[in-house]
């Protein structure tokens, strides 16, 4: 839930997010379809949101809301998707509260059977229609976008090796953790940027860890390429501050009883964006990372790198 508070404070609409003003009435079903259908068929790799009563204007967000007695059932939306668009769309709808307000969320996910199109001809629309989402907008899918869908019936895959973030890396600044990714898509695929989320088990956001090599060290720079049908395992190394220690709720001798959840972002050189998590992870620290915290305690530090 986190994860919406933060798309209605700072998000905008994009290929995975899209906002609406008013719920989709009777009237709004072809609306309804061409935009699940888009949405479906993006090339974002995550989990894709629409949310309810929010006005998205140029001078910042309008948000209304939704009367509670009006909320509509999201098996009636159900219905009106699976009955028209096939393969089959993955999607719920549910109430959403912010800051008092009440909010309709469709959170479209697993949508990795592409392309989603229209099994017959419904109103306006003849059958076979198919419209992907591109940026902010919807548009007709087009050759290129078909074959792009097709090329890509493979998947690109992280999972983590190890539960425990390993920062031990003073000298250079990092932490590490052993991580296992994956592409099976007949194309290839460079990874441009990375983070490492940590939160709390009540999902808040505790630090942000900019990843910066594999096994190695190599900076804002890093870059990783996985050709087709291929897979890589190493060390995960990421940023790290002595101030992170205090955020994470770390002790003198580098380890706390907390546990948290992580999350692994990507974006590859197309913008596709991919992300793992785990739950109850740890983070062990060591090192000269531990200085602000003992300096807090009163307890002498004796400097390894300097």
């Amino acid at each position: 839930m986190d994860r919406i508070y933060e798309l209605i404070e700072h998000g905008y609409e994009c290929d995975y997010l899209d906002f609406k003003d008013k719920q989709y009435n009777k009237d709004k079903s072809i609306d309804l379809i061409g935009d699940i259908m888009a949405m479906a068929n993006s090339r974002h790799a995550g989990d894709k949101f629409i949310i309810i009563g929010v006005k998205d204007r140029p001078e910042g967000k309008e948000i209304n809301g939704i009367r509670p007695e009006e909320f509509i059932d999201s098996a009636n939306y159900k219905q009106i998707i699976l009955s028209n668009i096939e393969p089959e769309v993955q999607f719920d709808y549910f109430k959403f509260e912010y800051k008092g307000i009440v909010l309709g969320v469709f959170r479209i996910y697993n949508s990795e059977n592409k392309p989603y199109m229209l099994r017959k001809k419904y109103e306006r629309l003849n059958e076979g229609y198919c419209l992907i989402r591109k940026g902010s907008m919807n548009a007709l899918a087009r050759r290129s976008d078909f074959d792009y869908m097709y090329l890509n019936r493979g998947q690109f895959e992280v999972r983590f090796l190890e539960q425990t973030l390993h920062a031990v890396h003073d000298a250079k600044g990092c932490a590490s953790i052993e991580v296992a990714i994956s592409n099976t898509t007949e194309l290839p695929i460079t990874i441009i940027w990375g983070t490492l989320i940590i939160r709390n088990m009540q999902e808040v956001e505790l630090s942000r860890h900019r990843v910066y090599g594999l096994d190695q060290y190599v900076g804002a720079d890093f870059k990783l390429t996985l050709v087709p049908k291929s897979e890589v395992v190493g060390h995960l190394m990421v940023g790290f501050e002595s101030s992170d220690p205090f955020r994470l709720n770390i002790d003198e001798y580098g380890i706390s009883e907390d546990k948290y959840d992580f999350e692994l972002l990507f974006m590859d050189t197309r913008e596709n964006k991919y992300s793992v998590k785990i739950s109850q992870a740890s983070v062990f620290v060591n090192g000269d990372f531990l200085w602000k915290v003992r300096e807090a305690k009163g307890i002498k530090h004796k400097f390894q790198n300097r």
